[in-house]
């Protein structure tokens, strides 16, 4: 999962206390390095001369791929600490700076980007027009944003919820990033607000995938593998600005 705040609160999740330990284990484990990247890699078109922002940089790994792929690309997440990281990975070959996705983007000049990239972040915000917004402002005409988030069914079913229907915050406990488990808390909602938050920004829509985790997956993370290909765990959605 990647970074970002509630309602510009800094607060809301503490990743500044677990950010060195969440970049490790996002390396290479099954969801990230096995499941959610290689998708989202496969969708995205020719990056070289592309100008791109990583919306949601969390430590950069996402930058750097693009980066080592010929893009100008602008990095940008609510935590300093992965602000940091993310800075530490590209060597000044990106700028990357801390800004918050509930608030205006006012750093950055409309029409300017040829694709926005979000990975596992817009489940931190709770109102997706103002974000699409703000990001159909900047991209170029017809530019492409691609994201991936939660599969809404799956946390309704993890959560045990009795509405499917409803927008709802969830708190979830995550364990391995050291001491003791962590507490994350995000937005759940079903796939018609999803798809409505798109349209109704201006934007059209071309894909919704739903991942499948890789055969390095099931070498390595058979239990995940097993896990992923009968139950979905995230979706990616690519769409592009309509003028």
């Amino acid at each position: 999962m990647s970074l970002d705040s509630i309602q510009g609160n800094k607060a809301f999740n503490d990743y500044e206390a677990f950010a060195e330990a969440y970049v490790s284990r996002t390396e290479s484990n099954a969801y990230n390095a096995y499941y959610e990247r290689p998708a989202m890699f496969s969708l995205l078109p020719e990056v070289r001369y592309k100008r791109v922002l990583d919306a949601g940089c969390a430590g950069g790994v996402y930058a750097e791929w693009l980066v080592n792929r010929g893009a100008d690309v602008v990095a940008i997440d609510i935590s300093n600490k992965m602000v940091d990281l993310t800075r530490q990975r590209l060597q000044n070959r990106a700028q990357v700076y801390q800004a918050d996705l509930n608030q205006p983007l006012t750093f950055l000049r409309s029409n300017s980007f040829d694709i926005v990239l979000s990975s596992l972040t817009l489940h931190y915000i709770q109102d997706w027009e103002s974000v699409f917004r703000e990001f159909h402002r900047i991209l170029s005409p017809k530019g492409l944003l691609q994201f991936s988030t939660h599969h809404p069914f799956m946390d309704f079913l993890f959560f045990e919820k009795e509405n499917y229907f409803a927008t709802e915050l969830l708190e979830d406990s995550w364990e391995g990033y050291g001491g003791k488990p962590v507490c994350v808390r995000f937005y759940r909602r079903p796939l018609s607000v999803m798809t409505s938050a798109l349209t109704n920004t201006g934007f059209v829509m071309e894909q919704i995938i739903e991942p499948h985790p890789t055969e390095e997956c099931k070498r390595l993370y058979p239990e995940a593998y097993e896990r992923l290909t009968t139950k979905p765990g995230f979706l990616i959605f690519r769409a592009h600005k309509q003028m």
